[in-house]
């Protein structure tokens, strides 16, 4: 599968669950990340809360130039991880697999794609110096443990929860398998 068509199929369980629960898109505080000329942002829906409805949007530019960042790291970057830093523009992809709670990190609208992938790049050498590249996705909550953190190995795309402190590492899956199957919460 399509790391876009993952990230499709669940774009609409998200949409779905909000419709059904609470009769709006979904919903993101409202702050100076993502007001600033973001057209994910749905107009005036700003709610009493400070909260604002969003939807994801695909991006316009297809396959981004990733080569100066690779020759800058020496590596060559799996397609499916460019994939998922070029298919759509996105404020909130959190959800529940395996007992696990998921919080990928937002894309908003216009961010520098490539220095975004650079900066996860370098995250994972943090992490893993010697166990080949990784990129931060974002925090994951494994029984109650807020510490973790989401990366995916370049190679194989494996997504992998890390608690960096006692050397815990949980593999979840390939990453379209993961987004695609994550269940849809608050």
């Amino acid at each position: 599968m399509e790391i876009k068509k993952a990230m499709e199929i669940y774009f609409d369980k998200q949409r779905d669950f909000w419709q059904s629960k609470f009769g709006t898109l979904p919903k993101v505080p409202y702050n100076n990340e993502n007001q600033i000329n973001n057209p994910t942002i749905i107009p005036d829906s700003v709610d009493e809360e400070d909260y604002v409805e969003w939807q994801p949007i695909t991006q316009e530019v297809e396959n981004i130039d990733f080569s100066e960042l690779e020759a800058r790291t020496g590596i060559k970057i799996n397609p499916k991880i460019k994939q998922y830093y070029n298919s759509y523009w996105f404020l909130s992809l959190v959800g529940e697999i395996d007992n696990t709670i998921l919080d990928f990190s937002t894309i908003p609208y216009g961010i520098d794609i490539v220095g975004l992938a650079e900066r996860c790049y370098l995250s994972g050498i943090e992490k893993f110096p010697d166990g080949g590249a990784h990129f931060g996705l974002g925090y994951a909550y494994v029984d109650g443990d807020d510490s973790y953190l989401i990366y995916v190995e370049n190679e194989t795309t494996m997504v992998k929860c890390v608690q960096v402190e006692d050397n815990i590492v949980i593999e979840m899956g390939a990453l379209e398998d993961v987004i695609s199957k994550m269940d849809v919460g608050m």
